[in-house]
């Protein structure tokens, strides 16, 4: 297993030797900076006595500011430089694991299930940021089965329950010598297990557009789901006039099919409970943009609620309640 380090201690380790390696290579510069100021008057002097000359004037406090300033310039471009290698080159090797893991993370989908494999790293914040993104990769993994499973079963431990209690009142409903009174009691019930059951069905599709357990979009055409669906649009419809106006050029979106089509279904069924009598429903699809309208004589929905669950303008619950998509 390789040491593990800190990452500040690794910085500045590295920072350290790349200015001692800087140093070094400046090391000429200083000779010739020593031997050009700092020592030139002394070294004057010592050929003037060797020679026998008298001894020469001396600059010496002009040399030690020139020398100063020059070793300060020379200095501070060092440092600059240590500093630019540092955040252009050091830092950006230091970082690389955090970037792979960036990039790993970033083609983690929950609907997959697979999580991607992080790489090793020396240094110690990273090890630990992988540790606990493995986890919660991890942990939103088996959450997110536990939670499909649980939709899975619910749907066939709810709907079976329903389908008895529905079958039970058929049978009452044949019973002979039911009395008036019965029957519309018998009734309402049928007609509240058969809301009870629409709403498990819509509930179950709610989570499960929320858990993305739908297929990946693909390309689907517009036009053609809308001519498929039709027949079954216009048997929705209840006697209501239905016009459609769409164009006949294909028009693709990527989405999932099965979602678009319930899409276009609840568009319809809520186009026909909020109609006037003898009144029409106009399904336009062209230029990118598809429409489900109605000559309602109610107010116009409000644009910022319509995707809102529970939203009813006029305050009636035939539906669900589940907003306008489901």
């Amino acid at each position: 297993m390789k040491k593990q380090i800190s990452l500040l201690r690794k910085s500045l380790t590295q920072f350290i030797f790349c200015v001692v390696i800087l140093l070094l290579l400046a090391t000429p510069l200083f000779y010739w900076l020593t031997k050009s100021f700092y020592a030139e008057d002394m070294i004057d002097i010592i050929e003037a006595v060797q020679q026998g000359y008298p001894i020469p004037a001396l600059d010496l406090e002009e040399d030690i500011i020139h020398g100063v300033v020059i070793q300060f310039v020379l200095i501070v471009t060092i440092l600059s430089v240590a500093i630019v290698l540092m955040m252009r080159f050091i830092s950006k090797r230091l970082w690389q694991p955090f970037d792979q893991t960036l990039r790993a993370i970033e083609t983690f989908r929950l609907e997959t299930g697979e999580i991607p494999s992080l790489s090793d790293s020396t240094i110690i914040e990273f090890t630990r940021l992988n540790a606990v993104l493995n986890k919660l990769m991890t942990d939103s993994v088996k959450s997110y089965c536990i939670q499909k499973e649980f939709t899975e079963n619910a749907s066939h431990e709810l709907q079976t329950p329903l389908a008895v209690f529905q079958s039970k009142l058929d049978i009452l409903l044949q019973q002979p010598g039911l009395t008036e009174q019965q029957a519309v009691v018998i009734q309402d019930l049928y007609q509240m297990s058969g809301r009870l059951s629409h709403l498990n069905r819509s509930l179950l599709l709610l989570a499960k557009m929320e858990n993305s357990q739908f297929s990946r979009a693909e390309v689907v055409d517009v036009i053609t789901v809308l001519n498929e669906q039709l027949p079954y649009l216009e048997s929705l419809s209840e006697g209501f006039m239905l016009k459609n106006d769409s164009q006949s050029v294909p028009m693709s979106i990527k989405a999932n099919r099965s979602l678009l089509e319930s899409l276009i279904n609840n568009l319809v069924v809520n186009a026909v409970r909020h109609n006037k009598p003898e009144g029409e429903i106009i399904v336009v699809a062209k230029e990118n943009y598809l429409t489900v309208s109605n000559t309602s004589n109610e107010k116009a929905l409000d644009e910022k609620l319509i995707f809102n669950r529970f939203y009813s303008p006029s305050g009636e619950t035939k539906g669900c309640g589940l907003g306008l998509l489901l």
